[in-house]
């Protein structure tokens, strides 16, 4: 008789794809890893180009970014997903402290936030369902309008 595995299998969500827009390299690192574990797929950009590049070559369903809000750079963020990826969310990584700034990137069209320090079962679970909902998304898009107008995440929550 086989000898049954101790081991409980852990779901796995390797199809799931995120680009992590990042100028923090171990803590990317870290989050890969630990990702990872859970079956997700993390691409690293510390660019918005980098980002804007994985999106398109990993077909990646979320961006999340980690930047500095200080600098307005996920003003940018934005800005280029609303111009190049109309149907890909962006999370926003954040800590407490960065609350005034987060209320905006919502205003501008910013889908959701992941607090640090990280409950990675609750983040997994969080990518999870704004992948499922993103492909949703992109189908119902490509089906409503067959070269037609772009619909934007910021469009859909108003």
């Amino acid at each position: 008789m086989a000898k049954q595995s101790a081991v409980r299998k852990r779901p796995v969500d390797l199809h799931i794809h995120c680009v992590i827009l990042s100028s923090f390299r171990s803590e990317f690192t870290f989050l890969r890893n630990v990702f990872r574990l859970a079956g997700l797929r993390m691409h690293h950009a510390e660019s918005l180009e980098q980002a804007d590049f994985l999106l398109t070559v990993t077909e990646s369903t979320v961006l999340l970014s980690d930047m500095v809000f200080e600098d307005g750079s996920w003003q940018t963020a934005l800005g280029m997903l609303r111009d190049h990826h109309p149907l890909v969310p962006m999370l926003v990584v954040a800590e407490p402290t960065d609350g005034p700034f987060l209320t905006e990137a919502i205003d501008r069209g910013a889908f959701g936030i992941l607090w640090k320090p990280f409950d990675f079962e609750g983040v997994r679970r969080q990518i999870r369902t704004v992948h499922e909902a993103a492909k949703e998304r992109q189908a119902w898009h490509e089906e409503a309008s067959p070269g037609g107008a772009s619909v934007r995440w910021a469009d859909s929550r108003r």
